[in-house]
């Protein structure tokens, strides 16, 4: 695993492009500072397609990523995978107009201490990112120079430190000879606040004060400006214009930071996760745009970037039932599904499956749940494991060979871009057209008996929680409907509560249970025998 920090990546964006470029499949994971903004976003099997969601992106669209795994897998011999992972710390920049405000859900960051989570390295040490919106937002502030107007310098400049540094180039050219050829270099053990300015603002700074010098910035991490007094030859070109133009577009290249190595991902290598529309939902909306209006906007967008995406949760839960006996599938979670599948028997399911060998040692031998980096290798792990099991699952023994990875890409199209979704209508969002009839058992409908007694939620969720996973809704006092997660949990319900002696279950019938269609009904009655009366009366009159 190479952690990839602020001060690290530049130095390792080459071989990032190189891994990106090369693998067979990238797989990700991001950890995040929270799940719903409020009880109001809390997500149910009550959910339609569009209300998931519109909740998710109220959601998403206010919290922020912290941390985000890649691991590139490349078939490196006849029956082997090389993963190379890499575990970004990521955040927001702060730079003239940006202040990104972000949402902090106190059980997430809880969760994320519990895995020793480094919240010094997300803070300080957290790379920049920055959207398409916010990219032009940071294009017209640089051509505006307002960092060097009044008010506006406070967010961008550190004035103690830039004056630092120019007491001592003026204190300098005060000494230096007008045709002297001399060089003055400020090192970070005389001003070591220097190496928190940006190149930008510190070349702009300087040559508004002093217009006969020459700047230099010896390295990405300025411990050294080097400043160099022109003669008048010197003056009369063009050196500062373009100084200037190139520190511009290097600082806003500093700022889209992340962003970068997300148009890496773009239109070509197939993207692998774990139970991933919350990932694709912060990817979209934190490095791309702002997420869209609707459901169908945003499935036609994210496919435009990534065209080719497996959810392995889905591919898992599709499966189960061929795994009944075996019992490698039982648990879906991540954490389990890569322990059993790397398990002897998981490895021995289906012969030859090739093995994965890490292309550092930061994960060799480790086991760091929830780290991104690491997360997003057991994906693409559990990925490449269930992808042989599938090609080969109804083959010979005998017949079973190491095969290429365009055969498992070919045997996986029926799991291409279907995004696993978690207690809603449809268990997954199809990305590339229509999404699949809901599977979900039918609604039950719940009336209390006496008009004294009064149902309650959690009254409810006590009872039905027994048999499987259930939500509630409160309708009135006196009635409510259950949602059930699959025919097992609606039937034993049903079943069990048969005779019960405070409230009666049965299956929802919209004529006959909903409010709205009854006044309907009520409503076509009156109207229709209003109209017979009128027809009738008429009748009389012309007899």
């Amino acid at each position: 695993m190479v952690e990839v920090l602020k001060s690290t990546f530049e130095d390792y964006l080459p071989l990032i492009e190189r891994s990106i470029k090369s693998a067979d499949f990238v797989a990700i994971d991001t950890e995040f500072t929270g799940l719903e903004k409020s009880a109001k976003e809390r997500t149910n099997l009550f959910d339609t397609t569009e209300e998931r969601y519109q909740k998710l992106k109220s959601s998403m669209s206010e919290f922020t990523i912290t941390q985000i795994g890649l691991s590139a897998y490349k078939k490196s011999d006849k029956n082997s995978y090389t993963a190379t992972s890499f575990n970004f710390f990521l955040y927001p920049p702060i730079f003239g107009p940006l202040d990104t405000r972000f949402l902090v859900q106190a059980s997430s960051f809880q969760f994320l201490c519990k895995y020793d989570f480094d919240f010094n390295k997300f803070v300080y040490e957290g790379i920049p990112y920055l959207n398409k919106p916010q990219i032009l937002t940071v294009e017209k502030y640089l051509h505006s120079k307002a960092m060097f107007q009044g008010k506006n310098r406070s967010n961008d400049v550190d004035e103690d430190t830039l004056q630092a540094l120019c007491s001592r180039v003026a204190e300098w050219l005060v000494k230096t000879e007008e045709d002297q050829s001399a060089i003055l270099e400020v090192a970070d053990e005389e001003i070591p606040e220097l190496r928190h300015v940006k190149s930008f603002i510190l070349r702009t700074e300087l040559k508004q004060r002093f217009k006969n010098i020459w700047i230099n910035v010896l390295d990405n991490e300025q411990r050294v400006v080097q400043i160099s007094k022109l003669n008048e030859t010197d003056k009369k070109g063009d050196n500062i214009t373009t100084d200037t133009k190139e520190d511009r577009e290097r600082l806003l290249e500093n700022l889209k930071g992340f962003t970068r190595v997300i148009k890496m991902l773009k239109g070509g290598v197939p993207i692998v996760g774990h139970n991933m529309l919350l990932d694709l939902l912060l990817m979209y909306d934190k490095f791309h745009k702002p997420l869209p209006d609707t459901c169908e906007e945003f499935k036609k967008n994210i496919q435009k970037m990534f065209p080719c995406v497996y959810d392995t949760k889905h591919m898992c839960n599709t499966n189960r039932h061929l795994f009944r006996d075996s019992g490698l599938l039982e648990n879906s979670s991540l954490g389990m599904l890569y322990k059993n599948l790397s398990s002897p028997a998981g490895q021995q399911f289906v012969i030859d499956a090739p093995s994965v060998v890490h292309a550092s040692d930061g994960y060799k031998d480790s086991n760091r749940p929830h780290e991104a980096g690491y997360d997003a290798y057991m994906s693409g792990f559990v990925f490449l494991r269930l992808a042989h099991i599938l090609t080969f699952l109804h083959v010979k023994s005998t017949e079973v060979r190491p095969c290429r990875f365009s055969r498992y890409m070919s045997e996986l199209k029926p799991y291409r871009n279907k995004i696993n979704v978690i207690r809603g209508s449809i268990n997954h969002l199809c990305l590339d057209g229509p999404d699949p009839q809901s599977n979900r058992p039918d609604l039950l409908f719940v009336q209390s008996k006496h008009p004294s007694f009064q149902l309650h939620a959690l009254q409810l969720v006590r009872w039905f929680s027994q048999h499987g996973t259930v939500d509630i809704q409160i309708t009135d006092p006196r009635r409510a409907l259950v949602a059930t997660s699959n025919y097992y949990c609606s039937n034993d319900i049903l079943k069990a509560f048969r005779s019960h002696d405070k409230i009666t279950v049965t299956k929802y019938n919209k004529w006959k249970h909903s409010p709205v269609f009854r006044r309907y009904i009520w409503a076509g009655a009156i109207l229709s025998g209003g109209a017979c009366l009128l027809a009738l009366l008429s009748s009389r009159k012309k007899n």
